[in-house]
Formats: structure tokens, sequence, C-alpha cells
């Protein structure tokens, strides 16, 4: 069968993993959401490898459990088993992570202005400061690019509590950053 990955959807890729156990479309599968598994697992966990074990657990559950997936959103799913696999792995360590410095640093290589800087870290420090609801979703809408239906189907919550905390969460960084941004203009 020749079939060309790149074309096809999430869902339909992952048919072809159900339906005949398509090893190479299980992998240009992943190749679409490596690094965003990675990074969410790296913000939740805030270590490196521990992101990668859970990344590799998450590979693996989504293979073992993929007759479980029959319909609906691919990404909503896997991000559901992500969250759910992070939350459990928090829980025995018995306690919270915070966001730390390495996982949200830049990773451009030109040089950056004193005040982006700065306002980069304050960022990163407001988001640390904000209540799990708020932070998880700003996360999930921004820095995993999900769209406000897949944040509910992860969360469990209706579409339109997605973008009420979506937008509570940025007003209560404008509020923490608006001293620091009215010294910088």
């Amino acid at each position: 069968m020749n079939v060309s990955y790149t074309l096809l959807s999430d869902e339909e890729l992952f048919a072809l993993v159900r339906e005949g156990n398509d090893e190479q479309a299980f992998r240009a599968l992943f190749r679409r959401y490596d690094k965003r598994l990675y990074a969410y697992c790296l913000r939740a966990l805030g270590s490196s490898d521990d992101a990668k074990d859970a990344f590799q657990t998450i590979a693996m559950t989504v293979f073992d459990k993929r007759a479980a997936f029959t319909d609906g959103n691919f990404a909503a799913w896997v991000f559901t088993i992500a969250r759910n696999l992070c939350l459990k792995a928090i829980r025995q360590r018995k306690h919270n992570v915070e966001i730390t410095e390495d996982v949200l640093t830049s990773h451009d290589d030109e040089p950056q202005h004193s005040d982006d800087f700065m306002l980069r870290a304050a960022l990163r420090e407001s988001i640390g400061k904000l209540s799990d609801e708020f932070r998880e979703v700003l996360e999930l809408r921004y820095f995993d690019e999900l769209s406000y239906d897949e944040i509910a189907d992860i969360l469990g919550i209706g579409e339109s509590l997605a973008k009420i905390r979506v937008f509570r969460a940025k007003k209560q960084l404008q509020s923490m950053l608006s001293p620091l941004l009215g010294e910088l203009r």
C-alpha cells in the first residue's frame, strides 16, 4: 500500500494504526506531536529526564490503547493521556513542580534586547504564580497551540469555560506585569 502519510489527517493516520498496526503511520503521527508533547511534559514535570520517560510512556499508552480511540479529536485524546500521566507522576512525587527558567527560555540564537529579557523573565515568573487551572489552560493554548475545543476535551470542561479561563489567566498576567510594562514604555 503506497500511502503518503503527510496528506492524511491525524485521525486517518491513527485509523491505519488501529486497524492495521501500521508502524510507519504511528511514527508519522508521533512526529507531528513529539516536540509539543515533550514540551508539555517538561513544563509539567520540570525535568528533562522525567519528560523523556513520560513521552515514552505516552507513546506506549497510545499504542496499547489504540482500540479505545474510535472517534473524536486525536490531539485532545493524546494530550489527555499526557496530562493524566503527568498528574500521576506529580502526585507520586508528593509535591508540585514550578515552571523553571530552562523550560521557558528562548531558543533563539539572536541577541536579545535587555527589555525583552526582563519581560520574558517576568512573564515566566508570573506564569508560575498563576493557579494550576489558569496556568494549565494558558500553557495548552499558547505553548502547545491547542484549540479551545481541544483544551476543553483534555480538561473535561466546556469550550466556553476553557475560553473564560484563558481570558482570566491573561487578565491576571496583565495585572501582574503592568508595573513592568509601564517601566519599559
